[in-house]
């Protein structure tokens, strides 16, 4: 799960579109999904997200591309 805290993210899941959140928005990756893109939308504003991860204790949380 992810939630906007400031500013706006883009993110790209799978070969889904890019999407823009803004602060107040939260979205969601499920398991096994490749996680594309996740940048600040604004090139002289900041952006903060707040992003919760979900695992089985002792498993790997990211896999390198």
């Amino acid at each position: 799960f992810a939630y906007v805290l400031e500013g706006e993210i883009v993110s790209q899941v799978g070969d889904g579109p890019e999407t823009t959140y803004s602060a107040g928005q939260m979205f969601m990756e499920t398991p096994n999904q490749l996680h594309g893109v996740s940048r600040n939308a604004s090139s002289t504003k900041p952006a903060k997200l707040l992003a919760l991860l979900l695992a089985e204790k002792g498993k790997q949380l990211t896999t390198p591309a």
